[in-house]
């Protein structure tokens, strides 16, 4: 992952302050108007939008998404035969535990069946060595795909109305770059066909939880699909009704897709949506319920199976995928209480006692959860933000070992090897102009499973924290292919 040191960037660098704010206003302002942007309680806000952009070989973006779908079909494979009992019954349990009763009741009945998933997003950092490294998968409701396809539009009509020949010509550009709404819906239909659905154009309901703060994205992405010749729609998850013959419905609205965009754990269990997400055969629900996919420990369980070739055995991991998981995957382990092997390989005796002393290179990790909240740095530990996060968390500001004890306490967290992400500079765009920062800036890869064509594209986030993630004050920075970025530079002469 790079930005280049001339081209876009040199130009953006060369402009005037003046000049870069308006570009900056102009760039936030259609980035807003195209869906980028959170409701709030007090009504939608603006998501920052960073410059200059990411760019790099989209061949190189094809091998993050490979990757990722090599990882998830080995996670799934470890996580089906860990729920089926392969390392004993009392860490099937433990597993399960960690996830929300409805969650939990559909995993334990259900975990067997599922072959395909429309998207999954994974996270990474690009080590100092130019490795990727998967931090978490994402598998229930991945988002983001809209988002970085409007960062990238924006971005692209901003550079060629405010320096090029006008905004008419960012087609051509965007036709390189490729779209992830585009992939989303090749998937959505590619699972809608391999579960026997026969519609030429299927209609999509776009399934969102009341007052959903992504509703905007949901938006741009129901009007992707339009484009494309569907009848996609957003709908609320309380409007889902079962007619005569079983079929979901909702305002007189049959779809043929249901793209679930909200947590199970948000349906009622007595609802109408709550029977299709506990038996969704015949109702083309994609993703079906599948948290225990996004586990983080379900993610330490593989890490730890990478390492060790009797347990790698046990849950069917090739010698290929081992290899794969260690280069890729940075240590993870469940956060309990025993003997563990350490990040070189060393015996621990016991590893919450190792986790307490060696802080500096570690990361907590609540197993099940989102948004950056229950994260906390070991390097980092002790500013105001990551005190505050715990108080929030255990009600009380806690030193890191007093920290690491309520976590083994409290059950379902992980430690994870820290990877080491370098600042870079970055203009964040606003209403109120460009403000240079020092900034932290992640990559994630969309993929999918059990299904072709698989997406090949991603999206990269910026923050002023190294926790980089939207909901914790992050932002979207554009993500080009250089083929796309070659294209946009000549018609900028």
């Amino acid at each position: 992952m790079q930005v280049p040191a001339d081209g876009l960037a040199a130009a953006l660098a060369a402009l005037d302050p003046d000049a870069r704010a308006a570009f900056a206003r102009a760039y936030a302002a259609r980035a807003y108007e195209l869906g980028l942007r959170y409701l709030a309680p007090e009504g939608p806000r603006p998501i920052p939008v960073a410059f200059p952009p990411v760019i790099e070989p989209a061949a190189r973006t094809a091998r993050r998404a490979a990757l990722a779908r090599s990882l998830t079909a080995a996670l799934a494979r470890t996580a089906t035969r860990l729920l089926d009992g392969a390392r004993g019954d009392a860490l099937a349990r433990a597993l399960l535990a960690e996830l929300d009763p409805f969650e939990r009741e559909i995993v334990e009945k259900r975990h067997r069946s599922i072959h395909a998933l429309a998207t999954v997003r994974v996270d990474l950092f690009v080590d100092p060595r130019g490795v990727d490294r998967v931090l978490e998968i994402n598998a229930t409701i991945p988002a983001m795909q809209g988002y970085s396809d409007i960062a990238a539009q924006a971005f692209v009509e901003t550079m060629l109305e405010r320096l090029g020949p006008g905004a008419s010509r960012a087609a051509e550009v965007l036709a390189a770059n490729g779209s992830n709404a585009a992939d989303l819906l090749a998937s959505l239909v590619a699972c809608y066909r391999r579960d026997g659905g026969t519609a030429a154009f299927p209609s999509i309901a776009l399934l969102h939880r009341p007052g959903d703060s992504q509703i905007g994205e949901l938006a741009y992405l129901a009007a992707a699909f339009r484009a494309a010749g569907h009848d996609a729609r957003t709908v609320v998850s309380t409007a889902v009704e079962l007619d005569a013959s079983g079929r979901a419905i909702a305002h007189g609205f049959s779809p043929e897709i249901l793209y679930r965009h909200v947590f199970a754990r948000r349906v009622d269990p007595a609802s109408a949506l709550g029977a299709i997400l506990r038996a969704p055969d015949g109702h083309h629900l994609y993703n079906p319920v599948d948290p225990h996919l996004e586990q983080k420990s379900m993610l330490a369980e593989l890490s730890a199976a990478a390492a060790d070739q009797g347990y790698a055995a046990q849950v069917g991991l090739t010698a290929a995928e081992a290899a794969l998981v260690r280069r890729h995957v940075p240590w993870t382990r469940r956060l309990a209480a025993g003997a563990a092997l350490g990040p070189d390989g060393g015996a621990v005796g016991d590893l919450p006692a190792w986790v307490r002393t060696s802080a500096a290179g570690l990361v907590l990790k609540r197993s099940w959860d989102f948004g950056g909240k229950s994260v906390f740095l070991g390097a980092d530990y002790g500013d105001e933000a990551s005190v505050q996060r715990a108080r929030d968390r255990f009600g009380a500001a806690l030193a890191w070992q007093q920290l690491v004890d309520a976590c083994v306490d409290e059950g379902g967290w992980v430690v994870q090897e820290r990877v080491p992400l370098p600042r870079r500079q970055a203009w964040i765009a606003s209403g109120e102009g460009a403000v240079e920062r020092s900034v932290f800036v992640d990559v994630s890869a969309y993929t999918n499973l059990g299904v072709e064509p698989a997406p090949r594209g991603g999206v990269c986030r910026a923050s002023g924290s190294p926790i980089v993630n939207i909901q914790s004050g992050g932002g979207v920075v554009a993500l080009l292919s250089a083929e796309a970025a070659a294209r946009l530079e000549a018609l900028l002469g």
